[in-house]
């Protein structure tokens, strides 16, 4: 039981092809949490509901949110703390950053190539 996070391309039926996995990157399901906040239009103040799941739709990823997440990359994830979230792995999140650092940066460098071929990159997850 826990966070599974993947991002990729959908198929022909609206699923999320995994191209990137992670495992408890709470901060990374931090800053995703938000983006799904800002694309439904919702409220992303509480920071253990992460905001969404499996089947809600997941987080369409833009230049503008990979830009936004390079940013965050940058800074460490430091406005994606994880404040509460057990089976997100938020008392692992500091270790997470690091283990995952070298994936972020492929996965950031393969999104903005998706994009530029005209392909629509997706991030989801499951908890």
């Amino acid at each position: 039981m826990g966070l599974d996070q993947y991002a990729g391309l959908r198929d022909e039926n609206g699923e999320v092809q995994e191209a990137f996995y992670w495992r408890k990157h709470a901060r990374l399901q931090q800053f995703f949490s938000k983006e799904f906040a800002k694309q439904k239009g919702e409220s992303a103040e509480n920071s253990y509901d992460l905001g969404f799941n499996a089947g809600d739709g997941g987080v369409e990823i833009t230049k503008e949110v990979i830009d936004r997440l390079k940013q965050e990359k940058k800074n460490n994830y430091y406005h994606s703390f994880a404040n509460d979230g057990f089976f997100w792995g938020q008392q692992w999140q500091e270790e997470a950053v690091k283990h995952y650092s070298d994936q972020d940066d492929k996965f950031i460098a393969w999104a903005e190539k998706e994009i530029e071929k005209g392909n629509q990159p997706w991030y989801d997850c499951s908890w």
